[in-house]
């Protein structure tokens, strides 16, 4: 396995036990590799759409989709951890990812009323609603954070 490749998994392996997303220093730690090594796969992965950085501190991560490094407006329940998405769309990756059922807690972005969905048995069970992307999707990455 390549560098990047084992990088990425340590990110994403962080990520489903703690809900938290590491820094390049705790990669660099938990691999026991040297951090200017992980601040260049973080850099190649960026590159790659695998991760985007804080914009003005590359050693964080602000998503490493579908996990957003931040608190967000769409939470995702998996067994009593909380974990946040970057998007709806991303809401339901997060289930897809863990192999896990979960409850997705959002708002409508007009009404502002809560909007809960759940994924069970790998699927979202049916609920009415509406999901709306203000970016064609061929677009989201010139700028994915406002995205």
């Amino acid at each position: 396995m390549d560098f990047d490749t084992t990088v990425k998994l340590s990110i994403f392996d962080t990520l489903a036990r703690t809900t938290h997303v590491p820094t390049a220093l705790d990669v660099a730690r938990t691999l026991k590799a040297p951090l200017v090594d992980v601040e260049d796969a973080f850099r190649r992965l960026h590159e790659r759409r695998l991760l985007v950085p804080e914009p003005d501190d590359r050693s964080r991560i602000r998503m490493a989709p579908p996990f957003s490094g931040i608190p967000t407006a769409f939470r995702v329940t998996v067994q009593n951890r909380t974990y946040y998405a970057n998007c709806a769309w991303d809401a339901l990756g997060i289930p897809a990812a863990l192999h896990r059922d979960a409850v997705v807690e959002a708002s409508d972005a007009h009404t502002g009323e809560p909007v809960t969905l759940r994924v069970l048995d790998a699927q979202p069970l049916p609920e009415r609603c509406v999901f709306h992307f203000a970016v064609p999707a061929a677009r989201w990455w010139d700028d994915i954070i406002y995205t």
